[in-house]
């Protein structure tokens, strides 16, 4: 074997190695698209055909090198199918050609294949200067023109994309684009020129390396738009290979300066191509020696540490842990169970001391073969914290001298003591007993645990606090609803003294309002008896008593009626209304009134009627109180207006005077039970209020659904405006 045949199969080895590297590692990214599914499948044929290409050109007897050259052109019609529907399909996950139309293309790709395969593709097999030349037959045809069809669809369609594609998918195009034309371009320039005018064939075994440019720059771009950057793997990649061209290199010159010495010369050609199949087998040890040292270290720790761990992973696992859970119980547990287990100890513990003693323990392993004395354990954690030399703060029993430490430690069946701090505070500390095994701690074993046991104390740190914290939450929870329970008695009681205070009005108010109506007859009859004169001033004392008997029974009808609409007992009698007769009836029954204190009386309203669903009386009742307030309030020579109107689906009843007006700090509280806006307008009334009447009438509204709204100056009068729902007949119209 020449030194241009080791080459040729170094190219080959190394050209396959990376095709199947490229072509595992894109169908793993994503093994359903079937973008990265064609490109596996024209790598691997790629594959066999690097290979069988080889294969063929090897020396073998004629009806076998025939059959090799047949057998490797065999998967060639399956590159350009495959380079097609890469084109076709790139970077879709799905097939995008049809179901017919890739029939079609099968059938035709297999009949091309048979023929290849066939006696009718390569006839017979020459040699031409000890080179296999076959000899074409009709059959090579359809595989041509299959060829240049396939390759030449496949480039169209990839500038045909290219042209209107945009953002990532364009630069996927155009890298996959550059590796085609690099891939000819390369052969080119190192296999055609070369050969066709200087002769010169020794590049020709570089051939099998062009095809990985366009497998390169197209994994490239299949995977570019996803999470992971194959530029990564491109580096490492090309740091692995010179680092292994750099030992086979290393190899060689030192093969070639043993040769040199032992033949005392220069070595030949021929010693030189030796030196192939030894560089190839440093390549593989070389490539093989991390596996290799991996299994040797298992074996070896197997049988000489079997104690042996992965600190770093060790390390991991328990950070997890302690981010894992609050719960200083299963904290303490998965701690000790991951130590005990890693490191083969039989048994170990994290104690909590507070008050100088220890409130409490959680313990892992051969629990009940160790004695435990809260007092011996106190004094251990604690020495360990304030009399460790050089700031270690750690007891190891073999590095003890003899004394009341090491006596404790014995009695205890401990071999290790570490306080627990935070913040310079001792919290407690992990006590650990002998290794399962026998053997003493090593020093990975020492610093593993100095490293790890302040991350234990502020996990067991903030697990105590969320139990305080728990703890004041379940206080706190109980004491609201002891708080809650109370105030919902407190509230029951109030219900019941309200309904009894209800209960104590209506029936005063009943009580009431018989004798109220009584005096008030007599007084009249006292004062209006025909054919008897009243002197003066018995005359003036009997009107003033007539007056105060009856705000006393006006007083005990509010009584009465806030009582009922309390208590929800108040009826309406709904009837539909005209509400300008209701307006009417109270404006002529105050019209005297008016005219005594000169006042500018009017009723405004439209000449059609404003029906409302309403109760008559109760709502002759509102607008008396509000007419009525408005002539208490208003001075001689002032002005009411009433007015009745429809806006929307509303009638409105306006009322408007030229009182002193309302301040805007007053209003929220005009409607309220026992209300009284004290303000200078209040000197024009010689009747005082009883609060009651603005809240009597906004509740008889609400009752009808409706509402009243004020608007008021000082200085200038006030608006009292009640809304009402338009009553509507069963035909939809308006009444």
């Amino acid at each position: 074997m020449g030194f241009q045949d080791h080459l040729s199969l170094l190219i080959v080895i190394l050209s396959s190695f990376i095709n199947f590297f490229i072509t595992v590692l894109v169908y793993l990214r994503n093994p359903r698209s079937a973008t990265h599914k064609i490109f596996s499948l024209l790598g691997l044929s790629i594959l066999f055909w690097l290979v069988l290409t080889y294969l063929s050109y090897r020396p073998w007897d004629t009806p076998t090198t025939l059959f090799l050259i047949r057998l490797s052109t065999f998967f060639a019609p399956l590159i350009c199918l495959f380079f097609f529907l890469l084109a076709h399909t790139f970077p879709s996950a799905k097939l995008k050609l049809t179901r017919k139309r890739f029939t079609l293309l099968a059938i035709i790709t297999s009949v091309v294949m048979i023929l290849l395969i066939s006696p009718f593709a390569f006839t017979e097999l020459a040699y031409v200067n000890n080179f296999p030349s076959p000899t074409p037959g009709f059959g090579i045809i359809p595989f041509v023109l299959y060829v240049i069809l396939t390759i030449s669809a496949a480039i169209f369609i990839l500038f045909k994309r290219l042209r209107h594609s945009i953002g990532v998918e364009k630069q996927q195009i155009k890298i996959v684009l550059l590796g085609i034309l690099l891939m000819p371009g390369l052969i080119i320039l190192t296999n055609v020129i070369p050969v066709t005018l200087f002769n010169n064939n020794t590049l020709v075994p570089l051939t099998p390396l062009y095809p990985l440019v366009f497998q390169l720059l197209t994994a490239y771009a299949i995977v570019k738009h996803r999470l992971m950057d194959i530029r990564f793997i491109i580096v490492r990649s090309i740091a692995y290979i010179l680092l292994l061209l750099f030992i086979a290199l290393g190899y060689i010159a030192i093969l070639f300066d043993i040769a040199y010495f032992v033949n005392r010369g220069r070595p030949s050609i021929e010693a030189l191509q030796d030196l192939v199949v030894p560089t190839l087998l440093a390549l593989f040890f070389a490539i093989s020696f991390q596996q290799l040292r991996r299994v040797f270290e298992k074996i070896t720790d197997r049988i000489f540490y079997r104690d042996r761990y992965d600190s770093n992973e060790l390390l991991w696992s328990l950070s997890r842990i302690m981010a894992s859970t609050l719960y200083l119980t299963d904290l303490s547990n998965q701690i000790l169970e991951k130590l005990l287990s890693e490191m083969r100890i039989n048994y170990g513990s994290i104690v909590l001391v507070r008050d100088k003693s220890i409130f409490w323990v959680g313990s892992s392993g051969e629990v009940s073969k160790h004695p435990f004395n809260n007092a011996d354990m106190y004094s251990l954690v604690y020495d360990s914290y304030h009399t460790t030399k050089h700031n270690e703060h750690i007891f190891i029993f073999e590095e003890l001298p003899e004394g009341k430490i090491k006596r404790l430690m014995r009695k205890q069946d401990l071999t290790i003591v570490i306080p627990l701090t935070v913040r310079h505070e001792l919290i407690g500390g992990l006590v650990l007993g002998q290794k399962a095994s026998g053997e003493i701690y090593s020093s990975e074993d020492i610093d593993l645990l100095k490293i790890v046991a302040p991350e234990i104390a502020v996990a067991v740190r903030n697990a105590l606090s969320y139990e305080e914290i728990k703890k004041f939450n379940i206080t706190l929870e109980n004491e609201v609803d002891r708080a809650t329970h109370r105030l919902r008695k407190a509230n029951k009681r109030l219900k019941e003294l309200d309904h009894l205070k209800d209960e104590f009005v209506s029936i005063a108010s009943h009580e009431l309002r018989t004798p109220m109506t009584a005096i008030k007859s007599y007084l009249w009859m006292a004062i209006n008896q025909p054919n008897q004169e009243i002197k003066e001033p018995l005359k003036r004392y009997l009107n003033i008593s007539y007056n105060s008997t009856e705000r006393l029974i006006r007083l005990v009808n509010d009584m009465l009626t806030v009582s009922r609409i309390e208590r929800n007992k108040i009826e309406l009698k709904l009837a539909p209304l005209n509400i300008n007769e209701v307006v009417q009836l109270v404006f002529d029954e105050l019209k005297i009134t008016a005219q005594e204190k000169h006042i500018a009386f009017k009723f405004e309203h439209p000449k059609k009627k404003i029906s409302v669903m309403g109760d008559k009386e109760k709502l002759r009742e509102v607008v008396q109180n509000l007419v009525g307030n408005a002539l208490k309030f208003t001075p001689e020579n002032g002005k009411i207006i009433i007015e009745t109107s429809e806006k929307g689906d509303t009638s409105q009843i306006s009322v408007t005077d030229t009182a002193s007006g309302i301040p805007k700090e007053s209003l929220p509280d005009l409607f309220k039970k026992f209300s009284k806006i004290e303000y200078s307008y209040s000197k024009h009334s010689s009747q005082p209020g009883t609060g009651l009447g603005l809240y009597i009438s906004k509740q008889i509204v609400s009752l009808h659904n409706g509402d009243i709204k004020v608007q008021s100056e000082v200085g200038v009068g006030s608006t009292f405006t009640v809304s009402l729902p338009l009553y509507k007949r069963k035909g939809g119209g308006k009444e």
